[in-house]
């Protein structure tokens, strides 16, 4: 179930957009159910909306239905939210002849439809889920909840991942993940990789990036894009400026983006000159703010490791530029760096190791060359768009043989 969706250009959004337009654009009739946009902000960007609206972009109609955004995303609440978006989508704008994949999260709203499914009994069309986060790994490795809620987390999503038809998962580690801990058969699972969302142009010239945002040529720049919620762990970032204000070193660390955490990360950061916060930018800013880096940073909160896969990752490998990563040292992000070849990676929540990092790639010409010619050569190989795009058409076509079903049916991606 896709309560996110364009506009938002951070997480899950950006690739449900993507593969709906491509889907369109390749004949399949195609019809989004959707909240409306809130996300890294935690808040509605404009007015809040009590109704549903319909409207047809790029191909895809486009179903907005109401649901309320928590000022945090504490457990409790974001289950109201997802419960409202769920009860909307099935009451008001859910087809029932209509083959339907569900975005995870939100994990509450996909059970819903399933139990609206099985209801139907054998007249329900087939059911697929595109799992990008794992929530019983995400309140697990982020301190969530108690013993019981985060219980209760796993038994729901195992249940709901048993009782879809088919299954795609972002990383193949998610996939040993759903059958080991969450019972998933592992014939029903299928792995599409996420795929590069960023089109860029050639990089630009890094001198010219630098003297269009004022940014002196002498310094180390160390970008970190995307979200700044709790599992990023963004605090580690602040240390490492802490540790470079206080030594002089000519390391500035840039946060782009927005999230539930930022007004605190801000906070902490008060008086600190080597690090500087930017709100999400339009495509063509964020080409210029990432043409200025030296190195691409990701970060994540100690002891996560296996409830997602970083979006920013497929963007970072895109433009050759060398990524660092402060991780946990067995986790997913920590795999797909390694395996890309893009990067290098250092413990989560070690400042002085990740600055000795970003000081080593920066000030080695070479190496920095070798790390981000590996990763964009990755990218072109492992995550190109129309590969991403007929992995998923045949999962859709198999999810339709579950029963029995024409291969060119609707799609809803509610």
């Amino acid at each position: 179930m896709a309560i996110n969706y364009a506009p938002e250009v951070t997480g899950i959004a950006p690739y449900v957009t993507d593969m709906a337009r491509r889907l369109a654009a390749r004949g399949w009739n195609v019809r989004v159910i959707t909240g409306y946009p809130h996300y890294p902000e935690w808040r509605m960007h404009g007015s809040e909306a009590d109704f549903a609206s319909t409207s047809v972009i790029d191909g895809v109609i486009v179903v907005r239905v109401p649901h309320s955004v928590p000022q945090r995303a504490a457990l409790v609440p974001r289950s109201r939210m997802e419960l409202e978006f769920g009860w909307h989508a099935i009451g008001m704008h859910l087809r029932r002849d209509a083959m339907v994949v569900l975005a995870s999260p939100p994990l509450i709203a996909s059970a819903m439809v399933m139990t609206w499914r099985g209801l139907r009994g054998r007249a329900a069309a087939p059911v697929g889920v595109w799992v990008h986060d794992l929530y019983s790994q995400a309140v697990t490795e982020t301190g969530s909840g108690s013993y019981l809620s985060r219980s209760l987390v796993r038994r729901l999503e195992s249940h709901t991942l048993r009782a879809a038809d088919e299954v795609a998962v972002v990383h193949p580690r998610f996939g040993d993940i759903l059958v080991h801990r969450l019972g998933v058969r592992r014939d029903a699972i299928t792995e599409i990789p996420n795929w590069n969302q960023a089109r860029p142009q050639c990089r630009m010239d890094r001198y010219l990036a630098r003297t269009e945002l004022g940014i002196p040529d002498d310094e180390i720049v160390a970008v970190h894009a995307g979200n700044m919620g709790v599992k990023q762990g963004l605090e580690n970032l602040v240390e490492v400026a802490r540790l470079l204000d206080a030594t002089r070193r000519k390391v500035r660390i840039y946060l782009v983006g927005d999230g539930n955490q930022r007004r605190g990360l801000e906070q902490s950061a008060q008086g600190l000159d080597t690090i500087t916060f930017i709100d999400s930018l339009p495509d063509n800013e964020f080409h210029r703010m990432l043409s200025a880096a030296d190195v691409l940073l990701v970060n994540e909160k100690t002891g996560v490791a296996e409830m997602s896969i970083p979006s920013k990752l497929t963007t970072y490998f895109s433009y050759g530029l060398p990524v660092v990563a402060a991780v946990a040292e067995r986790g997913i992000t920590a795999a797909e760096v390694r395996q890309s070849g893009g990067g290098v990676v250092v413990p989560a929540g070690d400042p002085a190791r990740l600055i000795a990092a970003i000081e080593r790639v920066a000030a080695d010409d070479e190496l920095a060359a070798s790390l981000g010619a590996a990763g964009k050569a990755y990218s072109d190989k492992a995550l190109g768009v129309d590969t991403a795009v007929s992995r998923f058409e045949d999962w859709l076509n198999k999810l339709a043989g579950r029963a029995h079903a024409s291969a060119r049916t609707d799609l809803a991606v509610p």
